[in-house]
């Protein structure tokens, strides 16, 4: 009985003292091991029709923890019988299989102007974006002009499927309403 203790504790000896070998591969490292130039990717809905498009001049994807480093991003938004959405940034970071995105410095939304509407500009440093639900928010300061009107806040939250945006506080702004038109003469 004494032996099999003894035995015992030399093997428990043995596997406490033993260093746990270190694997050396990508998904224990923050190494990427895919490298695209010049990215283009389209998503299209369950009818085929285009919903958007992202293109990047440079994208990163890292294994270990499946997300993507995009370099130069634009995404356009494609809404049926809408005005497009354009959003740029410097980089991005995808993750959650692209239903995630963090759009870092410069970071400029587009609304192209349509009907009687000028061209809507957002800019911010930092805004998260959810592709799929066509949301997007942050707790930034943020500047939005349309034509001579401008609106500026910290913090914003954005439904483009509702083509809505709502800042969330210290907002100060003008908004010029077009002039009449003038009356026809005879």
């Amino acid at each position: 009985m004494l032996l099999g203790i003894l035995a015992g504790l030399s093997f428990w000896l043995e596997q406490a003292t033993q260093v746990p070998l270190i694997r050396n591969d990508s998904k224990t490292r923050h190494d990427p091991d895919t490298l695209v130039d010049n990215l283009s990717v389209h998503r299209f809905g369950p009818d085929g029709v285009l919903q958007y498009k992202l293109v990047a001049t440079h994208m990163e994807h890292y294994p270990d923890n499946e997300s993507s480093r995009v370099f130069s991003p634009r995404l356009t938004s494609y809404r049926p019988e809408k005005p497009d959405v354009v959003l740029t940034g410097k980089q991005a970071l995808v993750t959650q299989e692209g239903k995630h995105v963090l759009v870092q410095e410069n970071v400029v939304i587009t609304r192209a102007a349509f009907a009687d509407r000028p061209e809507l500009v957002l800019r911010t440093e930092e805004l998260t974006v959810l592709p799929d639900a066509g949301q997007a928010f942050n707790q930034h300061p943020v500047l939005i002009t349309q034509g001579a009107s401008w609106m500026k806040g910290v913090g914003i939250q954005v439904d483009n499927n509702l083509g809505m945006f709502s800042l969330q506080s210290q907002v100060t702004g003008e908004y010029f309403n077009k002039p009449p038109r003038e009356a026809a003469t005879p």
